[in-house]
């Protein structure tokens, strides 16, 4: 028979040798010790020996449709040449990370991993195979394997017909006064020994895949000349030259809107191997994301969220898998993420252990920290102690010390005196409701005037948009929420980003944090002074005109209370009333620390918070280095990074034609488009709304849908159920 392959046109031997020169590289650049790059190695070179069988090199020349799992047959033979390697060396004898590397590198390691397998049929060439990867491990200094024939005499327990590997993994073993299966023994490996071998065998074996010889792609080459060259364009500020001095340690910093925090930033993330920079929804990432490929170069910049295949895909004609996979876990130079897919990581969520392992080797910026609930904060605090990475710098523009004293400590960095004396605002407090205001926003657009509404539930900001659009008869009127379809929400976005003088653009809290715009005139609903803050953000953003009025209604319905709590509301607008009419940036960041310094106070507060931290610790626990299984009731409720209620998408019957004709064209990809968040409480109360459509895998929904206001409810009256703050939670977990 014809030489072993690994693939169509790759031999076994080629492909391992490849694969071991690029897990050298990168072992040598991740600083991996002597010990852990010789496990990485010896992973590389028997990750695919499972490939020398019969099964396999049938299916790979197209004589047979399926092979027997070839990293369950490659098990047996590293279980071997690992405990060998152990013992020469005086290792533990039940320090098996390349064993679990191995085992692991097509599927996580769980408790069914491989279940009911019988023995594989190895092929007749497997000796001469090993005796190449033997030479090969020798020529890295890899010692302590016999020759291939005394090994393999030694494996023969392990290796013959009625020795099953699966059989093998549940095999119960002493360990010291305990008693564990092998399975049982990979799940209690070191996770931070186990995460770095598996990373450099993943990462090799995906760039070797990809026809790549040199792992400094994944490595941010000369990025502090890249950002100095950028920022050379325009005078530094004081706090950036400081961020920039202050690149090897931890940073917090503090800066008004538009005064170049992200670049300051940048020249602290300055000449990293690798940047992370974390965002709170997928909108600013997409941002975020363009604005980094434009100083730092597409190929070094990656996306990851729940729709960072569908903008990919977007970007490129061509097959995106390669970018997708490297960016997913984190392996790109640059990649921007929300925090959502940084705290699945340590969830234990699938490809947990490249991310885990990477982030511990990066700086992390955590950007607009202020935008998160407690629990998920709690989450992040856990995380941040279980696994620091290298250096992060938290940054917002409205930045407590109350929540600042959560964190580990830092470099406070501020922005200059003269940046934070602005007078951006004209505040004005109407002892009135929100919609009893609307003819003097439409007065204001009359005027030529870029108007924002920020309505505090969706239900309200639809009936706001009806009257204006209907009532008052004003077209230049856009509504934004996040219960649109997203290629409607991705539509409207760009329309209100560029506003025509006499827009009104209604938006709920969305818009706080995911929207660049600037616009002349705000009214808003009473809500927490950080939130009022981001949103008077969204007004004279750049302080390039006199102060723009800013109208709060001081009166709230009774949903606005169930949003965000009766006591919250009222001491929001006591610290209002002794706000001055034209507040200062300084004003307005006091204010938001006077609210933070109370609600942290509260019990229910910090009760969410140690809920955050608590079930981090007690997943990582649990789980060691399982990967999550999301099959698992328990589990699955754990599996969260916000709290509140929560989403899951369908597709209007509207759409049902045009999702066909995607089937159809094996565009399937494109489906994102027509896919809408909504409370999942709506399926189980509300059955009829839901048909079943067994040839379509996502859920269909008969609710009247119009792409102009959006979903609407399955009900006439507002419910106080729906009142829950506008967040962008869709796909916060894939």
């Amino acid at each position: 028979m014809d030489e072993l392959l690994a693939k169509p046109d790759v031999t076994l031997l080629r492909h391992s040798a490849d694969v071991m020169h690029l897990g050298n590289d990168l072992a040598n650049r991740m600083r991996l010790n002597s010990r852990l790059r010789m496990k990485a190695l010896l992973a590389c070179a028997l990750h695919d020996i499972g490939k020398a069988t019969i099964d396999f090199q049938e299916y790979i020349r197209r004589r047979k449709g399926r092979a027997y799992p070839h990293a369950l047959a490659s098990f047996p033979l590293i279980l071997a040449a690992e405990g060998m390697i152990n013992d020469y060396y005086n290792w533990d004898s039940c320090e098996l990370t390349a064993t679990a590397s191995v085992l692991t590198h097509h599927s996580p390691l769980g408790v069914e991993l491989y279940k009911g397998f019988e023995a594989p049929r190895y092929h007749p060439k497997l000796k001469e195979i090993l005796g190449d990867l033997w030479n090969l491990l020798e020529s890295y200094e890899i010692k302590g394997l016999p020759g291939v024939e005394q090994f393999l005499q030694s494996a023969q327990p392990l290796l013959g017909k009625d020795s099953s590997p699966a059989i093998i993994l549940d095999t119960v073993i002493n360990y010291g006064e305990l008693k564990y299966s092998i399975r049982g023994l990979l799940q209690s490996l070191p996770v931070n020994e186990f995460t770095q071998v598996k990373t450099v065998l993943h990462l090799s074996d995906w760039l070797a895949s990809a026809g790549k010889n040199d792992a400094s792609i994944l490595f941010l080459n000369s990025g502090g000349k890249i950002i100095k060259s950028h920022t050379s364009k325009f005078p530094l500020r004081n706090f950036q030259r400081q961020a920039e001095g202050s690149c090897d340690e931890n940073i917090q910093l503090r800066a008004p809107t538009g005064t170049g925090k992200t670049e300051a930033l940048l020249l602290w993330a300055n000449d990293a191997d690798r940047l992370i920079y974390l965002l709170p929804t997928q909108a600013t990432v997409n941002a975020m994301w363009e604005r980094l490929r434009e100083i730092y170069g597409d190929g070094n910049v990656a996306l990851a969220h729940g729709r960072a295949s569908y903008m990919l895909h977007m970007e490129s004609e061509e097959d995106i898998l390669e970018e997708r996979l490297f960016g997913s876990v984190f392996a790109k130079p640059i990649t921007v993420a929300t925090l959502d897919q940084y705290l699945i990581s340590h969830l234990n969520g699938r490809h947990w252990e490249e991310r885990r392992c990477l982030t511990k080797q990066s700086k992390i910026v955590l950007d607009e920290i202020h935008a998160y609930e407690p629990y998920t904060l709690g989450l992040l605090l856990k995380a941040l102690e279980t696994d620091p990475p290298a250096y992060f710098a938290i940054a917002s523009a409205t930045l407590p010390p109350s929540l600042l004293k959560l964190f580990p400590k830092g470099t406070l960095i501020e922005a200059e005196h003269n940046l934070w004396r602005r007078t951006r605002h004209r505040l004005h407090l109407e002892d009135d409701l929100l919609q009893n205001v609307l003819e003097r926003a439409l007065s204001f657009a009359i005027s030529g005037k870029r108007v924002l509404i920020v309505a505090n539930t969706i239900r309200e900001a639809q009936m706001l948009y009806q009257t204006l659009k209907n009532e008052l008869k004003w077209d230049k009127c856009h509504l934004l929420h996040a219960r649109f379809a997203f290629r409607d929400r991705q539509e409207k976005e760009q329309k209100v980003k560029d506003p025509k003088p006499g827009t009104i653009f209604i938006a709920t809290q969305i818009v706080e944090v995911s929207l660049d715009i600037s616009y002349d005139v705000l009214l808003t609903e009473i809500a927490p002074i950080d939130a009022l803050v981001q949103r008077m953000g969204r007004v004279n953003r750049f302080d390039d005109q006199p102060p723009v009025p800013v109208i709060i209604c001081s009166r709230y319905s009774e949903n606005s209370g169930h949003v965000y709590g009766k006591e919250i509301l009222d001491y929001s607008l006591e610290i209002l009333r002794e706000l001055p009419e034209l507040p200062t940036d300084y004003d307005l960041a006091s204010a938001t620390d006077r609210l933070y310094t109370h609600i942290m106070a509260l019990d229910s507060w910090n009760k969410e918070f140690s809920e955050g931290a608590q079930t981090l610790e007690e997943i990582q626990n649990v789980l060691g280095c399982y990967t999550i299984d999301l099959s698992d009731e328990n589990m699955r409720s754990k599996f969260t990074t916000r709290r509140g209620q929560i989403s899951i998408d369908v597709i209007p019957e509207t759409f049902l034609q045009d999702v066909y004709g995607l089937y159809e064209r094996g565009e399937t990809w494109r489906i994102v488009e027509y896919l809408t968040p909504i409370p999942i409480w709506w399926i189980h109360r509300f059955p009829e709304r839901f048909p079943l459509y067994k040839d379509i895998r996502y859920l269909i929904t008969n609710l009247r849908y119009d792409n102009e206001i959006g979903l609407l409810p399955p009900y006439l009256e507002e419910d106080q159920d729906d009142t829950h703050k506008d967040q962008d939670f869709s796909n916060i977990m894939i």
